[in-house]
């Protein structure tokens, strides 16, 4: 085995780790899928209580972003989003058409795709999501979100910024319920924990049992 690890090592293998390796796993944070583009500062700042939620255009109060952001923040971490005033820091959310360039993808349908792209911009003082469009600025909640970390009692997340699409537009999901069928209740948790990673298409499969 020794004999093995250096001769990986004398073939160059150990750089091409490196650079599979995203700047935000080097950290210690998690995101899936992985972004596209991701540069970080030195940095970790904390998300705490009494953060504003600053509502920017194209965004309304009962937008999906928004009811999910509240919701995750407040059910997996016990944080809660001040409406207005001096608060620790700013969440902005924005919705602007052509904003945020997308690069290479599979998918042919850049259109698609670039209505789902958004950009993270992560600061101690101000965190922003702006997105093309709607689907976009709901996955650049779920970044945001699946970003936080735990440490010394405090949820962290680093300074820098994210920019992201998908490389399909359509990623579904196959959920068998041939031999079973779940409450309707569970169906739609499944339905919500996939969109936590991106997955925007839910196939079921169904037999007679199913009315």
């Amino acid at each position: 085995m020794p004999e093995l690890a250096a001769l990986l090592l004398l073939m160059g293998i150990h750089p091409l780790l490196a650079e599979t390796l995203s700047p935000l796993t080097s950290r210690g944070y998690t995101v899936l899928p992985i972004p596209q583009s991701v540069t970080l500062g030195p940095r970790d700042f904390a998300l705490t209580d009494g953060w504003q939620l600053v509502l920017e255009r194209g965004v309304k109060a009962d937008d999906a972003a928004v009811q999910s952001l509240r919701e995750l923040l407040s059910e997996r971490f016990g944080l809660r989003l001040a409406e207005a005033g001096a608060g620790q820091g700013v969440i902005r959310l924005a919705v602007a058409p052509k904003s945020v360039a997308i690069g290479g993808a599979t998918d042919k349908d850049k259109d698609a795709i670039a209505e789902q792209a958004y950009r993270l911009t992560l600061g101690p003082r101000e965190i922003r999501v702006t997105a093309n469009s709607a689907p976009g600025l709901f996955y650049g909640v779920q970044t945001l979100v699946q970003l936080l970390k735990p440490a010394s009692g405090r949820w962290l997340l680093p300074e820098g910024e994210i920019t992201d699409w998908p490389d399909l537009g359509m990623r579904i999901i196959y959920w068998d319920d041939a031999h079973h069928l779940e409450p309707l209740p569970i169906l739609k948790q499944a339905v919500r924990q996939a969109s936590f990673y991106k997955i925007n298409g839910f196939a079921i499969k169904l037999e007679g049992h199913f009315q």
